[in-house]
């Protein structure tokens, strides 16, 4: 299953797995990740939360990021009484002009896709293509939900739902919105929807220890997790850990920050591939 923060796929075996068998596993996928590092002449590579990696031959750990989760299995008026106090505040100004819809229409992710390439825009970053949204939500394993201040758009969160857990995977807002706080809106539905649904909890996603948007996250009551990162290097002098905030990377962020957002949505999703993040 695909993810923004964590593109790949998802392995879950279901069952424990004896040494052997996770042995055998790492050493295939080890194989793979050497073959393709061959071909693109890659420095390293990276396996993101990947415990089946843990203490396997060649491989080295790091957690520099984290995730906040929300026990969902609580219910919602629990969990909401322990939000920050300024939530609190916000949201009751937010339920006085905002309303969330929910959709699984591609077509109505084309309307807020331009939300989503201006706040990639802000970040410097480059974007994921309309399609990876679109394909996932005409498979089913996509949810869409969109605040409206009036009759227009003002915020929308992308997530997936699997395993009994809801991933709030992407959102993004206006910036001219910000004073009706769309974002907050959406977060405080959908985590009233997980609950209602039953279940069992609502991940925040990825978040660097310290950001304002850990911060933020940090203010819904959730508990943080870290996310393990597994590297295998190439090269005596390849150092493993990709740092967005390297020098290395201040002209395409310079790109992505000036770039009219039809470049940008044009552009932006083959840079993304190419980057390894």
């Amino acid at each position: 299953m695909p993810f923004s923060d964590e593109p790949g796929l998802w392995l879950n075996p279901g069952a424990a797995l004896s040494k052997t068998e996770k042995d055998s596993l790492m050493a295939a996928a080890a194989a793979a990740l050497d073959a393709l590092a061959g071909e693109t002449k890659a420095a390293y590579a990276e396996l993101r939360g990947a415990a089946l990696a843990d203490g396997a031959a060649g491989f080295e750990r790091s957690s520099p990021y984290l995730r906040l989760i929300l026990d969902t299995s609580r219910p919602y008026e629990e969990l909401r009484a322990a939000f920050h106090i300024n939530l609190i505040k916000n949201l009751r100004k937010a339920d006085k002009t905002v309303t969330v819809s929910q959709t699984r229409s591609p077509a109505d992710f084309r309307r807020v896709y331009g939300i989503y390439l201006g706040q990639m825009r802000l970040f410097g970053s480059p974007p994921l293509a309309a399609a990876h949204f679109e394909r996932l939500l005409e498979a089913g394993l996509g949810r869409l939900f969109i605040a409206s201040v009036g009759k227009a758009p003002a915020a929308m969160l992308f997530a997936l739902v699997h395993d009994g857990v809801f991933y709030a995977d992407v959102n993004a807002g206006l910036p001219a919105c910000s004073e009706f706080f769309p974002k907050i809106r959406l977060f405080d539905a959908t985590i009233r929807l997980a609950c209602a649904e039953g279940l069992r909890a609502y991940d925040f996603m990825r978040t660097r220890p310290g950001s304002g948007v850990h911060e933020h996250k940090k203010k819904w009551g959730g508990r943080e997790l870290p996310i393990d990162y597994y590297f295998r290097t190439y090269g005596k002098t390849a150092a493993a850990g990709l740092d967005p905030e390297e020098n290395r990377f201040a002209l395409p962020r310079l790109l992505m920050k000036n770039a009219p957002l039809p470049l940008l949505g044009a552009l932006g999703p083959v840079i993304r591939r190419h980057a390894g993040k």
